[in-house]
């Protein structure tokens, strides 16, 4: 008799496992996804911070020497493949007596060849990745 039960039991559990694999596969396979585009969103950040600080530098070609670190950065870790958008600009620091001006850098990555599984229905992801730093430039008023 404790066979026969054994058997009955025994094909519940094939049953239950063949449910519960595909959603832990998934479930996996999303954590994979959103781990591996925000690992790449905070290269992103890093780029777009180490650019900021090296474009508020009071030499006079700050923005050219941030851009080139920019794309040195991103080009290291392979985000340079689908042409990233790389914007460094002076702004005006609102209320500073001194005058100073500031720089905001921003980036865009495309996401297109970044996704491991590029599955949109199951795991949504952004069009692109996007950093923007803003910091006081050092120095004068230049």
């Amino acid at each position: 008799m404790n066979k026969i039960a054994d058997q009955k039991y025994r094909g519940t559990m094939v049953v239950e496992a063949a449910i519960i694999f595909p959603v832990l596969l998934m479930l996996t396979l999303g954590a994979i996804e959103y781990g591996w585009l925000f690992l790449h969103a905070q290269m992103v950040t890093n780029a777009a911070r180490q650019g900021a600080r090296i474009a508020t530098l009071p030499y006079g070609t700050a923005e050219a020497d941030a851009r080139l670190t920019i794309n040195s950065m991103l080009a290291a870790v392979h985000l340079d493949d689908d042409g990233p958008t790389v914007n460094v600009t002076r702004v005006a620091i609102p209320g500073d007596p001194e005058g100073r001006m500031g720089v905001t850098v921003t980036i865009s990555v495309p996401t297109a060849n970044l996704l491991i599984v590029n599955a949109p229905l199951l795991f949504p992801a952004p069009d692109t990745l996007r950093a923007t730093v803003t910091m006081a430039r050092e120095g004068g008023t230049t």
